[in-house]
């Protein structure tokens, strides 16, 4: 015979409940649930995104590998630098996983379904502003232009990287990456209708859990509404504006990165920690070989 017992919010939130749900996997507790303390969600995304936020801290150069740990380094804002870790996870993404990689090079090429990939694999996915582009290929390291990721291969003519370009078009296939919670109609949709940025991945939910994708296409259903645009201008911007989803990426897994991001600029991860995490993955030993993270041995 079961039977409930009853804990207190008082109790829910004090050092020894926390201590005790704590000792088990992070992947069996929904820190989503607004009954789970301030203090355990922060450990459980700790668990779940600290490997993630060292390996994408080093590859955008927010992060230093010191004798005394790592140390954080930005005079952006948190925005910015959020963007900028975005930029290398979908980066890590794209080229990882080769559906994901297929889906954002059809979607920047503007290519209809039914295309030929026998030449898709020999592009990559790089990122215009993260160190192993300025390493790899200087040419096309340009983080502050208005495209965050873009398609290389090397020319079958010449020995050089050449970019992916737009179906029939002499244009460069470009996406970029906007990591923001609100001012969308000026900050995406406003900035896709003038031509200023090609394609958009918005990455967040806003602050009510809504996708920033969706809040993005509604702007544009209302403008269509109110004849702020034109059907024409509607039917070439919605498809430009996409969220995670798109690519088979999780929502609720960026949402949450997003948020132990926040922790670490804020200074909440401390040094020390840092230096064990780096110690427990064995992070000194590692490098960066086509944007993943390999052993030196390897």
């Amino acid at each position: 015979m079961s039977k409930n017992i009853s804990i207190t919010s008082e109790e829910l939130n004090s050092t020894d409940m926390i201590s005790i749900v704590s000792s088990f996997p992070s992947n069996f507790i929904n820190h989503r649930s607004p009954g789970i303390p301030n203090e355990l969600r922060r450990k459980i995304l700790h668990q779940q995104y600290k490997n993630r936020i060292v390996s994408d801290g080093l590859e955008t150069g927010h992060l230093q590998l010191t004798d005394n740990g790592y140390i954080f380094k930005s005079k952006q804002s948190f925005s910015s630098f959020a963007g900028f870790v975005f930029e290398a996870y979908l980066v890590d993404e794209f080229n990882s996983k080769r559906t994901a990689r297929l889906r954002a090079f059809q979607w920047a090429t503007e290519r209809s379904e039914g295309w030929s990939t026998k030449t898709f694999d020999e592009y990559k996915a790089v990122g215009t502003g993260l160190l192993s582009t300025k390493t790899n290929y200087l040419g096309y390291y340009e983080p502050q232009s208005n495209a965050d990721i873009i398609f290389l291969r090397k020319s079958p003519l010449l020995d050089i990287m050449e970019p992916a370009l737009i179906y029939n078009q002499q244009v460069s296939a470009k996406i970029q990456v906007k990591s923001i919670k609100n001012r969308f109609k000026e900050d995406i949709v406003d900035k896709v209708i003038s031509g200023k940025y090609l394609r958009v991945i918005t990455m967040l939910s806003d602050n009510f859990g809504r996708p920033s994708w969706v809040i993005c296409h509604n702007i544009l259903h209302h403008m269509l509404r109110t004849n702020a645009i034109t059907s024409d201008v509607y039917a070439n911007t919605i498809g430009r504006i996409q969220g995670p989803e798109y690519f088979d990426l999780n929502q609720y897994y960026i949402d949450d990165y997003y948020d132990y991001i926040y922790q670490w600029y804020n200074g909440n991860e401390s040094s020390t920690k840092h230096t064990d995490e780096a110690a427990e993955q064995e992070i000194t030993g590692y490098k960066y070989v086509n944007n993943v993270l390999v052993p030196i041995d390897a």
